[in-house]
C-alpha cells in the first residue's frame, strides 16, 4: 500500500488496499480512541489554564488540539466498533463539550453520527448502552438550553441559534430510531417534553427541526397498520397518548406559522435568503404540521374532531367580528381549515369504513356537526370564500356514508354563487379584458366552489347519481339567469360528467346530451361553419385586430374565443370522463406499458362524432394555418402571441417563474387576464388552450369511440386537418400533437382502418420529422455545447431553448416509433392467436419507403448525443431487426447503416452499453453469416483484418450464450485500432434523408427559419433512399 493511500483516501482505491487499510485502522482503534479522549481532556485543561493566565495564543494552540481530536472522533464515530468507542470515554467527553461554547458543535455532530449507526454486527447490549449514553447526553444539553434564561439565545442571531438547531436535529434523528434505548420512563418523558418545547418555539427554523421526529414516531411501522381499512390502534402508539394529545393541540397552533405569509417579495424574515425561500419553507412547514395533525387524529379521532370544531368556531367568530383585521381573519380561517381538512381526512379514511358501532356513530355525529357548521357559515370576502369552499371538500367519505347530506352541500354551493355575484356573468357574458385584483380573487373563489363539487363527484360518484337530473336543470337555470358564467357552467357540467363516469351506458348518454346539446346547436349553425371556411375567415372571426384609444393593437373576437374555448373544454372532458382509465395489475412493472383497450362500440360519444369530428378537424386546420407566412403577415402587430411566453421560456431556461402581482414587471409583458383578453398574452393563452383541448379530444375519440372510424366526413378531413402546414408548426406544438394524439392513435388504430386513417397522417409526418430532426441536430452537433443561459435574454438563451425543445421533440417522436412496433389491442371476439401486425410490420408491406423512413430516423438518432433518445432509438431498432427479412432494402439497411450507427452509439459515453451491445449482437447474429454488409462494416475499422474477423466469426459461432457473444463483440470493437470509435465511423457516415422529402425543401417551406444542413458538423440523416 502506498503512503499517500493512507493519508489521502480515494474512492477509487484498489479493493485489496482498501481492505488492508480498514483492517489496519480497526486494529489501531483500541489505542487511538483512548488517546483521543486523553488528548481532549489534557489539552482542554491546559487551554483553560493558559486562558486564565492571559496566555491567549497558547490557549488557542491547545484548543486547536481539542478541535482536531473532536474532528477525528467524528470520523471514527461513523464506523469504529461501538464497544471500544464507548469504553474510551469519548461519549462522556462529548457530553461535557456540549456545554462549551467553542466545542459544542463538533461534539453534537459526533453524537449525531452515533445516532445514525445501526446495530448490524454489534452486540445488542453494547449497542443499546451506546445509544442510551448518547440520548442522555442530548437530554442533558437540551435541559441547559431550554431554561427560561437561555430561551432567548435560541432565537435568530442568539448565541445558541445555530447550536440549538443542530441539537434539535440530532435529537430528532436519535428519537426517530432509538427512543426506546433511553434507560428509564422518566428520561423518555423528559426527552419528549424537550422536543415539544423545541416544536412550539417561535423561531421557525428551530421548530422545523423537531417535526421529523413526530412524523417518524406517529407513522405506522408495519404494513398492516398502513392499510386505510384498519384504523390505528392507540395501544400500539410509540408515543404516550398524553403526548399525542399535546402534539395535536400544538400542531394546530403552529399551523398558523405556515399560513398568511406576505406576497410582497421584499417582506420576509431576515433569516431567509429571499422571499421564495421563505415561501417554500412555509409551504413545507405547513405540510409537515398538517401531516402531524392527520397522524394524531387517527389515534385520537374524537378529541381531534372536537379540537377542529373549537378552532373552526373561533375562526368564524373572528371573521364576523368587526374589530379583527382582514389579514388576521384570513390567517385564522386558513389555519382552521387546514386543521379541519387534516382531521376530517384522517378520521374519515381510518374510521368511516368500519362496521356500525357506538364509536362509529359518535364519529359520524361529530363529523356531521362539523359539516353543518360549515353549511351554516356565510362568508363574503373572496379569500375566505375560497377557503370555505375548500373546507367542504374533505367530507366526501361522510357523504358516501350519509347520502342524504348531498343536497345540502349542493345547495350551499349554489348559495355561494348567488351570494357573491361576479362581473361578466350575464347570460353569455365574457370576463373583463383587464380584470382587477378583486375580480380575480372572487373568480378564483367561485371556481373553487365548482371544483369542490367536482372533487365530491370523483371521490363518491354513487352519492351524486340520484341528483344528476336536478343538478343539470339547476345549472341551466343559473346560467340563463346570470348567476353563473360560462366558465362556472363548464365546471358544473364536469361535476355531472364525473359523477356519471361509473354509471350505466344509458345514463352516460343522457349526461353527455345535457352537456353537449348546446355545443351541437352552436356548431351546426351557419355562422360557426362560415368561420371555418378558410383560415382567413377563422382569423377574421376569432382574432380580428383593431386599435384602442391609445393606438395600441387590441385583439377582438372576445365572445367567439371565450365560447370556443369552453366548447372545446366540454368536448375534451366528455371524452375523458366517459373513457375508462387503463390500469395495470397490482404489482405490475410501472415501466412496462399496459395493453390498451380497443375503441368501444357503445361509447356515449358515438352519437356525437358526426357533428364533432369534422368541425374539430376544420378548427385544427385553421389553427395550423395561422403560423403560415400569409396569415402571420396580417398579424404582425401581435406577433409576440405566436412566440413562447415568458413563463414557458423561464421553464426551459431553468429560471424561477414570474409570479404574483409583480409577474408582469418580471416578465416584461402585460398580463393575459383571461383567455378572452384583448392583448397578445391573452391570445397566446387562448391558442395554447384550444390547441391542447383539440388534440386531447381527437386523441380520446380516436382510441375510445367506436363510431369514430365510421365517420366518412371526418375521414376525408383527418389527414389534411392534422398534417397540412406541419412544416410551419413550432417544435412544442408538434410535440404536443405527438403526445396527446399520435402516440395513442398509432397504437390503437384498428388494422382494418389503417389505410384510410393512419396512412394519410404517417405519409407526411415521418419524412417531415426525419428532415426536421436531421436538420436541427446537424446544427446542434456542429456547434460547441451550450453553456448556461445568459441574463440579458440574447441569442444565447434562444439557442438554449431551441436545443431543449429539439431534444424533447426527438424523444417524443422516437416514442411514436416504438409504439409503431407494438401489437395493437385485440378487438372484441378476436383471439390471441389471431393477433394483428404491428404498424411497423404493416408499413413494410403496405408502404416500404415509409417504413424505411422510420428506420432511418431511429438510426440517425443513434448518432445524436442524447441518452434518452438513444435508448428509445435502440429499442425501436431491435424491433426492426426482428422483422427486417420482410423487406430487402430494410434488411440491407440494417446490416450496414444500423450496424454502423449502433457501433457509434456504443462508443458514446452517454449511451447504455448493454442495450447497444445487444442491438449489435442481434444484427450480427442475423446477418453476419448470410449478408456481406456487416463484414464490410467491420472490415472498415482500421485495425480489423480479415484474419481477425475470421477468428471473431469462429468465436461467435462457438458459443450459444448471448452474454458471451456480447463480450466477444465488445472485445473486437475495443481492438478496432482507434481511440474514438465514433469519430472513425463518422468518416464513412453519409447523410440520412428520406426519399419523400428533402431538407432543402423543408427549409424553403419554413418561412425563413433556416435549418442549415451542410455545415461543418456534417449532415445527420441517411443517404437518399432511392439510390
Amino acid at each position: 500500500m502506498m503512503a499517500e493511500e493512507v493519508t489521502q483516501y480515494r474512492d477509487d482505491m484498489e479493493a485489496d488496499n482498501k481492505r488492508h487499510l480498514l483492517s489496519a485502522l480497526t486494529a489501531c482503534v483500541p489505542q487511538v480512541l483512548p488517546f483521543l479522549e486523553t488528548s481532549m481532556e489534557g489539552h482542554f485543561g491546559q487551554a483553560l489554564a493558559a486562558s486564565q493566565q492571559g496566555q491567549h495564543q497558547l490557549s488557542q494552540l491547545h484548543a486547536a488540539v481539542v478541535t482536531s481530536a473532536l474532528g477525528t472522533s467524528l470520523t471514527y464515530a461513523e464506523w469504529a466498533p461501538l464497544a471500544p468507542f464507548t469504553d474510551s470515554g469519548l461519549v462522556r467527553a462529548c457530553t461535557y463539550f456540549l456545554n462549551t461554547q467553542d466545542f459544542r458543535m463538533l461534539a453534537c455532530d459526533t453524537l449525531k453520527q452515533l445516532s445514525h449507526r445501526r446495530q448490524d454486527k454489534e452486540n445488542l447490549e453494547t449497542y443499546n448502552a451506546a445509544m442510551a449514553a448518547t440520548g442522555e447526553a442530548l437530554v442533558q444539553a437540551a435541559s441547559t438550553l431550554l431554561t427560561q434564561q437561555a430561551q432567548e439565545q435560541l432565537s435568530f442571531e442568539g448565541d445558541s441559534d445555530e447550536f440549538g438547531q443542530r441539537l434539535c436535529e440530532t435529537m430528532a434523528e436519535f428519537g426517530s430510531s432509538h427512543l426506546h434505548c433511553l434507560p428509564s420512563h422518566d428520561n423518555k418523558i423528559l426527552f419528549l417534553q424537550q422536543m415539544l418545547a423545541f416544536t412550539q418555539h417561535p423561531y421557525m427554523l428551530l421548530s422545523s427541526k423537531a417535526l421529523p421526529l413526530w412524523i417518524a414516531l406517529l407513522s405506522p411501522r408495519d404494513n398492516a397498520a398502513k392499510q386505510e381499512s384498519q384504523p390505528p390502534n392507540p395501544s400500539h402508539s410509540l408515543l404516550p397518548l398524553e403526548c399525542v394529545s399535546a402534539l395535536l393541540d400544538l400542531a394546530g397552533e403552529q399551523l398558523r406559522k405556515g399560513v398568511g405569509f406576505s406576497t410582497d417579495p421584499s417582506d420576509f424574515p431576515p433569516y431567509f435568503g429571499d422571499h421564495q425561500d421563505y415561501k417554500d419553507f412555509c409551504i413545507s412547514y405547513r405540510g409537515d404540521m398538517a401531516r402531524i395533525v392527520r397522524l394524531t387524529s387517527g389515534l385520537l379521532p374524537d378529541q381531534a374532531l372536537a379540537a377542529a370544531s373549537r378552532r373552526l368556531q373561533h375562526s368564524l367568530h373572528q371573521c364576523s367580528t368587526s374589530g379583527t383585521s382582514v389579514a388576521e381573519q384570513h390567517s385564522q380561517f386558513e389555519a382552521a381549515v387546514l386543521f379541519l381538512d387534516s382531521v376530517v381526512t384522517a378520521v374519515c379514511s381510518a374510521h368511516l369504513g368500519q362496521a356500525a358501532s357506538p364509536s362509529l356513530n359518535s364519529t359520524l355525529s361529530s363529523t356531521e356537526a362539523l359539516l353543518q357548521l360549515l353549511l351554516g357559515a356565510r362568508l363574503a370576502d373572496p379569500v375566505l370564500l375560497n377557503w370555505h369552499a375548500r373546507s367542504l371538500e374533505c367530507f366526501s367519505k361522510l357523504l358516501a356514508r350519509k347520502p342524504v347530506l348531498v343536497p345540502a352541500v349542493m345547495q350551499k354551493a349554489f348559495e355561494m354563487y348567488t351570494s357573491n355575484p361576479l362581473e361578466g356573468n350575464a347570460y353569455g357574458g365574457i370576463p373583463p379584458a383587464k380584470p382587477t385584483l378583486e375580480w380575480k380573487e372572487l373568480q378564483t373563489a367561485r371556481q373553487r366552489v365548482g371544483l369542490m363539487l367536482v372533487a365530491h363527484a370523483k371521490a363518491q360518484p354513487q352519492a351524486l347519481l340520484p341528483h344528476l337530473a336536478p343538478l343539470a336543470n339547476k345549472i341551466q337555470e343559473m346560467w340563463a339567469s346570470g348567476a353563473i358564467g360560462t366558465n362556472e357552467q363548464s365546471t358544473l357540467f364536469d361535476v355531472i360528467l364525473a359523477a356519471a363516469a361509473g354509471a350505466d351506458i344509458q345514463l352516460q348518454k343522457q349526461v353527455v346530451e345535457w352537456v353537449l346539446g348546446g355545443v351541437r346547436t352552436e356548431w351546426q349553425s351557419a355562422a360557426f361553419q362560415a368561420a371555418l371556411d378558410s383560415p382567413a375567415a377563422f382569423v377574421s372571426h376569432y382574432i380580428s385586430l383593431h386599435a384602442d384609444a391609445a393606438g395600441q393593437p387590441e385583439v377582438g373576437g372576445q365572445q367567439p374565443r371565450w365560447q370556443l374555448y369552453h366548447h372545446l373544454y366540454l368536448i375534451e372532458h366528455s371524452g375523458k370522463r366517459t373513457t375508462p382509465l387503463v390500469k395495470g395489475p397490482t404489482g405490475a412493472n410501472p415501466q412496462k406499458p399496459v395493453p390498451p383497450l380497443p375503441p368501444r362500440q357503445d361509447h356515449p360519444l358515438n352519437e356525437h362524432v358526426g357533428w364533432m369530428l369534422p368541425s374539430l378537424l376544420r378548427v385544427c386546420a385553421c389553427l395550423h394555418a395561422i403560423w403560415t407566412p400569409q396569415i402571420q403577415a396580417t398579424l404582425q402587430s401581435v406577433h409576440s402571441a405566436f412566440l413562447m411566453g415568458p413563463k414557458e421560456r423561464a421553464v426551459y431556461l431553468r429560471r424561477p417563474l414570474p409570479k404574483g402581482r409583480h409577474a408582469a414587471e418580471q416578465s416584461g409583458e402585460e398580463e393575459a387576464g383571461t383567455v378572452a383578453g384583448t392583448n397578445a398574452a391573452a391570445l397566446r393563452a387562448w391558442l395554447r388552450q384550444i390547441r391542447e383541448s383539440m388534440y386531447q379530444s381527437l386523441g380520446l375519440m380516436s382510441i375510445s369511440v367506436g363510431a369514430f372510424y365510421a365517420c366518412g366526413a371526418g375521414q376525408g378531413l383527418w389527414g389534411p386537418g392534422l398534417m397540412d402546414h406541419v412544416e410551419y408548426m413550432d417544435h412544442q406544438h408538434l410535440r404536443m400533437m405527438l403526445r396527446h394524439l399520435m402516440l395513442s392513435f398509432t397504437r390503437i388504430c384498428p388494422p382494418r382502418h389503417r389505410n384510410a386513417w393512419l396512412l394519410p397522417v404517417l405519409t407526411p409526418l415521418l419524412p417531415h420529422m426525419l428532415a426536421r430532426l436531421s436538420s436541427k441536430w446537424a446544427v446542434m452537433v456542429s456547434q460547441p455545447a451550450l453553456g448556461r443561459p445568459s441574463e440579458d435574454g440574447t441569442a444565447t438563451n434562444d439557442e438554449v431553448v431551441e436545443e431543449r425543445l429539439v431534444r424533447e421533440l426527438t424523444r417524443e417522436h422516437l416514442q411514436l416509433l416504438i409504439n409503431m412496433a407494438d401489437k395493437p389491442p385485440l378487438e372484441p371476439g378476436q383471439g390471441a392467436a389471431s393477433a394483428c401486425q404491428s404498424v411497423l410490420e404493416w408499413l413494410l408491406s403496405e408502404a416500404p419507403d415509409l417504413a424505411l423512413t422510420a428506420v432511418a430516423t431511429a438510426v440517425a438518432a443513434l448518432w445524436w448525443p442524447d441518452s434518452d433518445s438513444g435508448a428509445k432509438a435502440t429499442a425501436f431498432c431491435r424491433a426492426v431487426v426482428t422483422v427486417a427479412r420482410r423487406n430487402e432494402r430494410v434488411y440491407n439497411f440494417v446490416g450496414r447503416e444500423m450496424l454502423r450507427g449502433s457501433m457509434a452509439a456504443l462508443a458514446h459515453p452517454i449511451f447504455t452499453a448493454a442495450e447497444t451491445l445487444q442491438l449489435i449482437r442481434d444484427i450480427l447474429a442475423q446477418q453476419l453469416a448470410t449478408s456481406p454488409g456487416p463484414r464490410q462494416e467491420l472490415l472498415a475499422l482500421p485495425a480489423i483484418t480479415p484474419a481477425i474477423l475470421q477468428k471473431f466469426e469462429a468465436d461467435v459461432a462457438a458459443t450459444g450464450s448471448e452474454k458471451e457473444q456480447r463480450f466477444i463483440i465488445r472485445k473486437l470493437l475495443m481492438q478496432s485500432g482507434v481511440e474514438d470509435l465514433q469519430a472513425a465511423l463518422q468518416l464513412n457516415f453519409k447523410p440520412i434523408l428520406a426519399a419523400v422529402v428533402s431538407v432543402n425543401n423543408y427549409e424553403q417551406r419554413t418561412n425563413g427559419k433556416q435549418m442549415p444542413v451542410d455545415q461543418q458538423g456534417g449532415d445527420m440523416g441517411l443517404e437518399r433512399l432511392t439510390q
